[in-house]
């Protein structure tokens, strides 16, 4: 699969006008889908390396990547790819992708520093329509960028930010509440939705 679609996407650049279109159909009919997008990412990385090193780094990579891969499975979601302390994942739709970020928080909150302090901390961004889902393994489209938005850039430590449309898939019986945030990103106006999950003190 990923051979063919990247043999579809070798021609693009000196297709005519009508052949264009003709491999941008054939493109988004083969490999197009519509689905949520979950981008997660590990919070104080700076501040972690800078006073623990590289390698203790490395192993909250690990430990992340371990606790996550059983969360992704155990709600349908397919895993794309770990990329340094990023995670990516597919979900077939926005509930799975929420429940598993909630279930991904909690058992981070269950890793616990000497000191009582929590070892991992993510920030989590979904969004849902429609992109280029090739091989299990690559994603293009403007769903997978805004997810890693509101994940990389947006949402704090324990966040998970929604977007408008990734809200929308949602009914009335989902159980946590929202708080709507508006963020400024280069002239851009961004309306996110963050997940109240946790638990009261």
């Amino acid at each position: 699969m990923r051979d063919e679609f990247f043999a579809l996407i070798d021609r693009l650049p000196n297709a005519g006008e009508a052949e264009r279109q003709s491999l941008e159909a054939q493109i988004w009919e083969r490999f197009g889908v519509e689905r949520a997008v979950m981008a997660l990412d590990m919070s104080h990385f700076s501040l972690t390396v800078r006073r623990s090193g590289i390698l203790s780094y490395l192993g909250l990579i690990r430990r992340m990547q371990v606790i996550t891969k059983p969360i992704v499975d155990a709600h349908g979601g397919a895993l794309v790819e770990f990329h340094a302390d990023n995670l990516m994942a597919v979900f077939p739709d926005v509930p799975q992708a929420v429940d598993a970020g909630i279930a991904m928080n909690r058992a981070f909150e269950l890793q616990m520093k000497p000191d009582g302090g929590q070892m991992i901390e993510v920030a989590i961004g979904i969004d849902f329509g429609r992109f280029l889902f090739v091989d299990g393994c690559r994603c293009f489209g403007d769903t997978v960028n805004t997810a890693f938005k509101l994940g990389e850039d947006l949402a704090r430590a324990g966040e998970i930010l929604l977007t408008p449309g990734a809200r929308a898939r949602l009914g009335a019986a989902f159980p946590h509440p929202f708080s709507e945030q508006q963020f400024s990103i280069s002239g851009l106006e961004l309306q996110t939705f963050n997940v109240q999950h946790r638990n009261p003190k």
